[in-house]
Parts: C-alpha cells; structure tokens; sequence
C-alpha cells in the first residue's frame, strides 16, 4: 500500500503549479488588488499561506525529527481531524481566520511583491514536500503535533500534513477567484 504522504506531497505541488500558473505575466497592481474591499488579494492570499508555513513548519519538522513510531497504515485520524480538514478543504465551509495570520492586518494593500512572495511561498512548499518525504514510513496516526495556535490541540501527523495541503489548495482556489473577478485588471 503506498504511504499517503506521497499524496500529501503531491497536493503541495500542485498548489504551487497553480500558484505559478496563475501569477505569470500578472502585474504587481493585479496581485495586490482586492476584488472587494473585505475580500483577500492574490497577494494576501499567499502571504497567508506563507504566514501559516511559517508556524507549521518548525512543529511538523520537529515532530518527525523527534518520531520513532514506524507504521504502514492505512491510517484514521479522529474526530477532531477530522473538522478541522472539513474546515480547509475547497469548497467547505471554512474556518475564521485568527488575526495573527490574518495578511490583510500585517501589511497594507499593494504592498507585496510578487517575486519576494512567491520566493518565500516556493521554499515553504519545498520544506512541506520534505517533511512528507521524512514522515513516510512513520506511525502517521500516532506520531502527535501540537497545533501552534491552540495549544491543547495535539493532531496526528498525518493530518496535520493532509490539512496544510488542503488549506493551501483552498487558497489558491480564493486567489484564482480574486484574480479573475470583473474589474480587477490582469
């Protein structure tokens, strides 16, 4: 049975293909411009995910350095996971989005970047392929990660892999829908 954080793997890939799809030849006034005033630019859409990585990575790196379970699955994650991975995935109903990764409060509109973004974006989506990499053949059930944000919260790897692809995959879907909103220019 292959191991399923090839899968995960490949889902971060293809976040980053379309991420790229997306962003070529586009100008830097289309990336940073908001399709309605409350809604996320392209740009806030990646810099949110690259604000995520940012406090995911370090935990999922250490919870595989730190893994000594070994398990070929297949593997259930619970309840809990469960929701949480209902919340990101495209097209579910979603989670609120806490103020410290909220990119709209960090920095004003039209100030990013396409190249230093998408920079950052691409090493974070390089890390998540490694942890997939270094977590297969792990217990993905029972190897824990403490979810940064609320810290009572202890989540099977696995699903923590599978949920930061899913949420990566539902805001490239937002980007793509802000990108092509009526009035705002390629």
């Amino acid at each position: 049975m292959p191991s399923p954080v090839h899968a995960y793997a490949e889902v971060h890939t293809a976040s980053q293909t379309r991420a790229h799809a997306l962003i070529d030849d586009m100008s830097e006034a289309t990336f940073n411009r908001r399709p309605a005033p409350q809604s996320w630019s392209v740009a806030e859409c990646i810099v949110h995910l690259n604000i995520v990585a940012d406090a995911y990575l370090p935990v999922l790196e250490g919870a595989v350095a730190r893994a000594d379970r070994r398990a070929d699955g297949p593997f259930e994650y619970g309840f809990v996971a469960g929701r949480m991975r209902s919340g990101v995935v495209p097209g579910g109903p979603g989670l609120k989005t806490g103020k410290r990764l909220d990119p709209s409060l960090r920095a004003p509109e039209s100030s990013h970047e396409i190249g230093p973004t998408m920079t950052v974006f691409d090493a974070a989506v390089e890390r998540y392929i490694s942890v997939c990499d270094a977590a297969d053949g792990l217990d993905l059930a029972l190897t824990k990660v403490r979810y940064p944000f609320m810290r009572l919260i202890r989540l099977p790897l696995g699903a923590f892999l599978d949920i930061t692809g899913q949420h990566a995959l539902r805001h490239i879907d937002q980007a793509e829908r802000a990108a092509s909103t009526p009035g705002v220019p390629s």
